[in-house]
């Protein structure tokens, strides 16, 4: 196991550089590598709009234009001119924002730049490309200086976390992009952490208080995100307090924080009025989801090697598994993260169980020598403990979450943990794990550098440079391609669409050609864009749920129109209702 000293020592030390001396954690150079880094890894992520100059954004026209269509109404109903609750789709359902995530995160950027006239489509653009490179930026904020790793190792980590290829192959679930939050949870439980037991309960307290905060703001960003972090965050505490030593220090931790945790659990309910004011209606309406809604995205053994058919490395590998495409969900499959992370990982996974059992024959030959009278001094967290208890965390999760032989442990946690009925895309977790996994990582690196470093000179340059080649490799292994459509075109089409619209409709629905290479989806959001334009809602829609009762999703099926009319009479939906032929 590397030394993981940084993450709970009573106080962070100087960073040391590859020769084991203290390294000034602000040189030039440094921030130089770590910024460089950064802005290669999201030019490379964002090459559609990078080598377009901008007049194209990465995705497809599909779930980037419905997060686009609900931070624009976020925009309107901010300004006064929209309700929140409904945007102008499924009507007249009511309610229907909460059938998504509310992108909070993306419209502290999205909504500024409409403010200053920037088109939508832009604002999006802008929010998706602020928040990648603020991922990474908080990625090596943890790293360098909260954990005080070298610069190589912050570097490597957190491009890792920010650009990794499980996070590229999902990036059209523009939810699972802005994950800069996670980081600053980390720093916050790793301050908490070094904190001796009689830290001022109002210092506890707004530690506390903040990481309440900042989970509701996760919360209200994207579900998902926030609990895959909190599940790992609980399977991490149940493996600390699996192990004597960690145990007694959450137990004296919980002891003397009662109050400030008990404060802290206030806010955090107070901060979850919004969502259950969002989601609660929704729930009463469509209920929670079975867990064969999740099963057939919970990954495989085939997973780990998905990478996409893009990425320049791993791309075959997808053609080389028979019937692969012919499953369910198939593109959710895509969790791998490379050779190099994954053989790396493993060898943490194997060092971690062994250092476990390593420790625990300690402790027993420790415990007679104890006798009946104990000490009463305040006991420690031994960060040796606390790094096999990030590495063994994120490997049980792994095994929780993959599928053996058609059946899956996911199954037990499906029915024992709260909010887990909520979660359907159940691969997604690698999104969020890439974080640990990236800690880890960066930690094995850091230890590795400062060992060649203590190498004879004609040793040191060799071991030096095979590392940071294996770190260069690993990241190169996340590397893809992605499509992207041109912003403006997409507007201009948009418009005309829109002009199209028969006058004096008080609501209207959307047919589309049986030639028209348009998906259900596609034209499904044109409707809804069109809706928002002209002030007219429709009767089409799309987002994660819908409406009791809706069957309008397939434009082309024969029985469209007598769907149609059977919405119309059975929600009394009042007035003149057009007919709009998307023309696509």
């Amino acid at each position: 196991m590397p030394d993981s000293t940084a993450i709970t020592g009573p106080a962070p030390q100087p960073a040391l550089g590859p020769a084991g001396l203290p390294a000034p954690p602000s040189r030039w150079r440094d921030n130089a590598v770590l910024v460089a880094v950064g802005v290669l890894g999201l030019a490379w992520y964002h090459r559609v709009d990078v080598i377009s100059g901008f007049s194209a954004i990465s995705g497809d026209t599909g779930d980037t234009r419905l997060v686009t269509f609900l931070l624009e109404h976020g925009w309107r109903a901010l300004n006064g001119t929209a309700p929140i609750a409904s945007p102008p789709m499924f009507h007249p359902a009511a309610g229907t924002f909460g059938y998504a995530d509310a992108f909070v995160l993306h419209g502290l950027v999205f909504w500024p730049l409409r403010a200053l006239g920037v088109d939508a489509l832009t604002a999006m653009q802008g929010a998706l490309i602020a928040w990648n490179g603020l991922t990474y930026a908080s990625g090596a904020w943890l790293l360098r200086r909260e954990l005080r790793l070298g610069v190589i190792a912050s570097a490597a980590g957190a491009a890792l976390f920010a650009y990794n290829s499980a996070k590229f192959n999902q990036f059209v679930h523009i939810q699972l992009q802005p994950l800069a939050l996670l980081p600053v949870l980390v720093a916050v439980v790793l301050r908490l952490g070094r904190a001796t037991p009689v830290l001022d309960r109002r210092v506890a307290f707004r530690r506390l208080a903040t990481l309440a905060l900042l989970l509701n703001l996760q919360l209200l960003s994207g579900v998902y995100v926030a609990w895959f972090f909190c599940f790992w965050c609980l399977l991490f505490a149940l493996v600390l307090a699996a192990m004597a030593p960690t145990r007694a220090w959450l137990l004296q931790r919980a002891r003397a924080w009662r109050r400030p945790l008990a404060g802290a659990g206030c806010v955090f309910g107070i901060g979850l009025v919004p969502l259950l004011l969002l989601y609660v209606p929704v729930l009463r309406e469509t209920g929670w989801r079975s867990y064969g809604d999740a099963q057939g995205m919970i990954p495989q053994w085939f997973s780990p090697l998905l990478m996409g058919d893009t990425n320049l490395l791993w791309g075959w590998v997808e053609g080389a598994l028979p019937g692969l495409y012919a499953m369910n969900f198939w593109w959710e499959h895509r969790i791998g993260l490379g050779a190099v992370v994954t053989l790396g990982w493993l060898v943490l996974a194997v060092a971690a169980g062994r250092a476990l059992l390593q420790e625990m024959a300690v402790l027993q030959e420790m415990a007679p020598q104890a006798g009946p009278h104990p000490s009463t001094a305040a006991p420690t967290l031994p960060p040796r403990l606390v790094g096999i208890a990030l590495v063994l965390s994120v490997s049980l999760f792994y095994l929780l979450g993959m599928k053996y032989f058609g059946r899956s442990p996911w199954w037990f946690a499906f029915h024992t943990v709260p909010g887990i009925k909520g979660i359907r895309a159940v691969a997604r977790y690698v999104v969020v794990l890439a974080l640990p996994i990236s800690i880890g990582l960066a930690l094995a690196l850091d230890g590795l550098l400062a060992r060649a470093g203590r190498l004879p000179a004609h040793r040191r340059r060799w071991a030096q440079f095979g590392l940071v080649g294996l770190a260069a490799l690993a990241l190169v292994e996340q590397a893809g391609t992605r499509q992207g459509y041109d912003k403006q075109r997409e507007l201009a089409r948009l418009d005309r669409l829109a002009a199209r619209l028969p006058a004096g409709c008080d609501a209207f629905y959307i047919t589309s050609h049986p030639a028209s290479k348009l998906s259900n989806t596609e034209v499904q959001i044109d409707a809804m864009f069109v809706a928002q334009r002209t002030g007219v809602p429709t009767l089409n829609g799309y987002s994660g749920q819908d409406p009791k009762g809706w069957k309008l999703y397939f434009i082309r099926e024969p029985a469209y129109l007598s769907l149609v009319n059977t919405w119309v009479q059975e929600r009394h939906v009042a007035g003149l209702v057009c007919r709009l032929d998307d023309p696509d």
